[in-house]
């Protein structure tokens, strides 16, 4: 029985590998060929497995996206427990968040996934709702920043949540739009933005600031 226990603990770490080798090569190729394009078999040479070998941990190109999903979220949920952990103030954890996001897709290639991503979860529901997971994941950290602020939690919060997420999700356009835009550069630019939708009143107007 004692002995059993390496031999299991070796199998899943060679499993563990197998995944993430896979990972690595479908996400080479969702950007080099598109969602659509890219094959199984192609993810298989890719990845230098056979075809059969990448069905034994994956049933689809569907679970592929979701596999590489929940690695990002473990990474987000890693990330961020860092930073409450550091017990900064509510400006600094939410430019936390926008340097997390736009770090993960800084890249011209990271950028053409995500966006392959996003054009995939218009046409297909369950693309669509493994990113809608991902963005109710972000909101939900940014809604508890507000409300730890003092903000009130009703329509008017999701709107000021939305206003956020389009401004860090935004880099990704720009990005591509933009070539020469510089991350630090649109970090600074977002922190009197994001200090406006922390510190202003619900319902403030143009008596913020």
């Amino acid at each position: 029985m004692d002995s059993a226990e390496p031999v299991t603990t070796t199998e899943l770490s060679k499993a563990d590998l197998r995944r993430a080798q896979v990972l690595d090569a479908a996400a080479k190729c969702f950007n080099n060929e598109g969602f659509h394009s890219a094959s199984m078999s192609s993810i298989a040479t890719e990845a230098g497995m056979s075809v059969g070998q990448i069905y034994r941990y994956f049933e689809n190109k569907e679970a592929v996206i979701a596999a590489i999903v929940e690695q990002k979220l473990a990474e987000w949920s890693k990330r961020m427990a860092e930073v409450r952990a550091r017990n900064g103030d509510l400006l600094e954890e939410m430019m936390e968040v926008a340097r997390f996001h736009i770090e993960k897709v800084v890249a011209p290639e990271q950028a053409a996934l995500s966006l392959e991503f996003l054009a995939e979860a218009a046409r297909n529901p369950r693309i669509g709702e493994i990113v809608r997971v991902v963005d109710g994941v972000m909101r939900g950290h940014l809604k508890d920043v507000l409300l730890r602020n003092g903000a009130v939690e009703d329509d008017k919060i999701e709107a000021r949540i939305d206003m956020i997420a389009m401004l860090i999700d935004g880099w990704v356009i720009r990005g591509v739009k933009n070539p020469s835009l510089k991350k630090e550069d649109y970090l600074d630019a977002l922190r009197p933005l994001f200090e406006i939708l922390l510190h202003c009143p619900q319902g403030g107007g143009a008596a913020c600031g």
